[in-house]
């Protein structure tokens, strides 16, 4: 968090105190109001130091992946919830797994859930992939799709779609579990150099047998 970061979260505390020591509905909505930004997890407790300071004790969100929509990339955090930062697109770090084309619209306030089945799909897969070594060759997880067939997909730096299959944990009766997938992609990595073997079109992961077309 940088200054310019915090010196807003400082004035919304700030605009609902009235000085009075004795003040604890101020100390109340300070807590609601911060809760509120979206930065916060957690607001364990807020409360005076003296005449003159504010004692803040929460525990910070962590943002995670981006959302793109309408040209802007949206910061969320690891749970899929809004936060109140977005970078112009392809801007956005590049440590940020960056979801694409999801079924609903941003949430309308900071901390909501970015709504959708198919959001919810999408961070679960970015959280089990974000530490593998091979997660700088993914552009995107994109959701054009997903609607239509339950069915996530990868879409990597050289131009290639990695059909995932539906959440992690979630497959169905006719697709192998995450942790194979996952196999598959390090094995491709392994022996390749990239987890799309260098293939242009796309990728199955869903059976026993990767298909490459």
């Amino acid at each position: 968090m940088s200054e310019s970061d915090l010196t807003p979260l400082a004035e919304v505390v700030a605009e609902r105190l009235n000085g009075s020591p004795i003040d604890r509905d101020g100390l109340t909505e300070a807590s609601t109001a911060l809760m509120n930004t979206g930065w916060f997890s957690e607001i364990r407790q807020v409360k005076r130091v003296g005449m003159s300071e504010v004692y803040v004790d929460g525990v910070w969100t962590t943002p995670f992946a981006v959302v793109r929509e309408e040209g802007y990339d949206h910061l969320i955090d690891v749970d899929g919830k809004l936060l109140p930062r977005c970078y112009r697109a392809s801007t956005a770090p590049s440590t940020m797994i960056r979801i694409e084309n999801p079924s609903f619209a941003r949430p309308a306030t900071f901390g909501a859930d970015w709504a959708g089945k198919d959001m919810r799909a999408a961070v679960a897969l970015a959280r089990l992939i974000d530490d593998h070594a091979w997660r700088g060759q993914i552009a995107c997880i994109d959701l054009k799709n997903t609607q239509e067939d339950g069915c996530l997909r990868i879409k990597t730096h050289r131009g290639c779609t990695i059909k995932w299959g539906r959440s992690p944990g979630n497959e169905s009766a006719a697709e192998v579990p995450a942790r194979q997938k996952i196999e598959y992609l390090q094995w491709l990595f392994d022996h390749y150099g990239r987890i799309d073997a260098g293939c242009d079109d796309e990728l199955n992961l869903l059976s026993d047998y990767v298909g490459i077309r």
